[in-house]
């Protein structure tokens, strides 16, 4: 657990750095944190979700941080991941996508259900990436990678279903997706054509819960510490060093 904290608080750090590179076309100043995280930052406002709510905080002055904002959402409420001004919400029982155009007032665009399970999301302009998990706590839902056109924000339409076993975090990095299988390593996935996300290659030496695309750098929370990945060529990631736990 501590360690998860360290490398929320590192997605933080970056986010507020003014010179860092950010894949989110020109959006920089929206926090980088991964797919299981449960905050985010973007501009001026910190997002926070807990099980029923989202919490909308004034951060323009760091010393007087303000919550401006609570909103109610279904129950089961589990990630965060932003993207240029939407917020998409995982929960145990679907996605939920929300416009933050005005972003003390988040307001619900779309939404896609799904068997209860557990749900990282993370998205670019025209598709969604979720991995459900099914197991005692998550639900009945069964192991895969599900995709979503959401070029219709209002109503995302399931296009793909992968079964694969143990998905947890996820990430994208222009065409390649990564998903964390823990115990059964990390896949990587070319997702050109998004309704059949074609598998280029497995990382099977440690353990994979979550990942952070920064950059050229591709930031895992591992089941031993944080190992860091160079991924100049996103398809072929370069392992660079690890920090312990």
């Amino acid at each position: 657990m501590r360690l998860f904290v360290i490398l929320f608080c590192l997605a933080f750090l970056i986010s507020c750095s003014k010179d860092g590179t950010n894949n989110q076309e020109n959006f920089s100043s929206a926090g980088k944190g991964g797919s299981l995280a449960r905050f985010t930052i973007v501009d001026n406002y910190l997002y926070l979700v807990d099980d029923v709510t989202l919490k909308v905080f004034d951060i323009s002055d760091p010393q007087n941080t303000v919550l401006v904002n609570t909103i109610h959402l279904r129950f089961g409420i589990e990630t965060i991941f932003p993207y240029k001004n939407r917020l998409f919400i995982g929960s145990s029982d679907g996605m939920y996508i929300y416009s933050i155009s005005d972003p003390v007032t988040p307001v619900l665009l779309g939404e896609a259900l799904h068997t209860r399970s557990c749900d990282p999301v993370v998205a670019n302009d025209s598709v969604s990436f979720v991995t459900l998990r099914g197991n005692q706590p998550c639900g009945p839902a069964e192991d895969g990678l599900y995709s979503y056109n959401i070029r219709n924000l209002m109503n995302p339409v399931l296009i793909s279903t992968q079964h694969i076993p143990t998905p947890h975090g996820l990430g994208l990095q222009d065409s390649i997706l990564y998903v964390c299988q823990k115990t059964n390593g990390m896949s990587i996935y070319n997702i050109n054509n998004p309704a059949a996300p074609r598998l280029r290659g497995n990382i099977n030496d440690r353990v994979f819960e979550d990942v952070i695309c920064y950059g050229d750098l591709l930031i895992c929370y591992v089941s031993t510490g944080i190992a860091i990945y160079d991924i100049n060529s996103p398809a072929n990631p370069v392992f660079l060093s690890e920090v312990a736990n």
